[in-house]
């Protein structure tokens, strides 16, 4: 069965790590656990993986790799905005190398060597914390449209609206920010899967089209609303489940 964290579960691991018997140790523990674990000993190669997986739960990262060391990584992977929990499991140990890798997106620090059973426990505390804020909701309510995300029907003041595959996801991406703004690149990376160095306008093709079937004046919007030089958020609506 899937290893639990509580309120949440463990799944899906990536391992970013370059020694093999390290690697070995640590694919040994999650997969003990029911977890699936993903071995890759380069930084290139960690990040083309993080953007492929919609589903991720936890990658832990040494910071000495191949490529890219793990702070980068960590530091690219948190601009295109994923929020996958990180643990840091590295030789390198001192107060500001604990500090630069918490400063570069790290949710937590452990120094080599470490103890299995304390990196289970932590990952189940960063893991936690993330999916404690980090439920999508099923049910929202804008204006006068009520979205159903699991049976996707939508209606408005009774009537059916019609959104693609793609407007779905990015609604529901947005419902879950919470009313925070989502870049282009998020949106790029985590909803539409185009590489995060690649210009698109994609992404205001379908906010512009979301407005026109949520917002009642989509020149005065009140719920798809662009932030100058940043994306779009999600405004004044209800989670209803």
């Amino acid at each position: 069965m899937p290893y639990t964290a509580d309120s949440g579960t463990i799944n899906n691991v990536l391992v970013a790590e370059d020694d093999s018997v390290v690697a070995r140790g640590l694919k040994h523990v999650f997969k003990q656990r029911g977890a699936r674990v993903t071995v890759i000993s380069n930084g290139y190669d960690a990040i083309n993986f993080i953007q492929s997986e919609d589903f991720l739960d936890l990658a832990i990262v040494d910071i000495t790799m191949p490529g890219l060391n793990g702070l980068e990584v960590i530091r690219r992977i948190r601009e295109f905005g994923c929020e996958t929990p990180v643990i840091i499991v590295s030789g390198k140990d001192t107060i500001g190398d604990r500090v630069r890798g918490l400063e570069a997106g790290a949710d937590d620090y452990m120094g080599k060597p470490f103890n299995t059973h304390e990196l289970v426990t932590r990952a189940k505390a960063v893991c936690r914390r993330v999916q404690h804020g980090g439920r999508r909701p099923r049910v929202i309510q804008v204006g006068d449209t009520r979205c159903d995300f699991e049976s996707h029907v939508a209606l408005k003041n009774g009537q059916p609206v019609h959104f693609t595959p793609m407007e779905w996801n990015v609604l529901h991406y947005m419902a879950a920010r919470k009313g925070h703004a989502v870049s282009r690149p998020e949106f790029n990376v985590k909803v539409l899967k185009i590489p995060h160095d690649v210009k698109t306008r994609t992404t205001d093709r379908h906010a512009y089209a979301l407005r026109c079937k949520l917002d009642k004046d989509s020149l005065n919007p009140r719920h798809i609303l662009k932030v100058q030089g940043v994306g779009y958020r999600l405004a004044d609506f209800e989670v209803i489940a």
